[in-house]
């Protein structure tokens, strides 16, 4: 009986080590929780090829290409697009999107 005791709490123990050992540091948690919005960094609404476009920031190829025509919105619209409009995130992206292309 005393076998099966000893033979019991060691395999416990063990799996408490194991458990342990197997789970990231609380560190590791918080960076890993952290880093959708740190990838989410802004997108910029711009013209490619006529149409309006949207990119990441810090991006060359757009992430998105609608197929709303540049030259069918007012020249002063057109002109920001050229240059690029920022949106700090996709909330803002949605709300100028909708302004644009409806």
């Amino acid at each position: 009986m005393k076998k099966l005791i000893l033979i019991t709490g060691a395999i416990l123990i063990a799996c408490v080590f194991a458990g342990n050992a197997a789970a990231p540091p609380p560190a590791e948690t918080a960076v890993a929780a952290q880093q959708p919005a740190a990838q989410e960094r802004g997108f910029v609404i711009r013209d490619c090829d006529g149409k309006i476009a949207v990119y990441r920031k810090g991006e060359s190829a757009p992430m998105l290409i609608t197929q709303t025509l540049t030259e069918s919105l007012p020249r002063a619209d057109a002109k920001r697009l050229r240059a690029g409009v920022d949106a700090p995130d996709r909330q803002t992206l949605e709300k100028l999107l909708e302004d644009y292309c409806s």
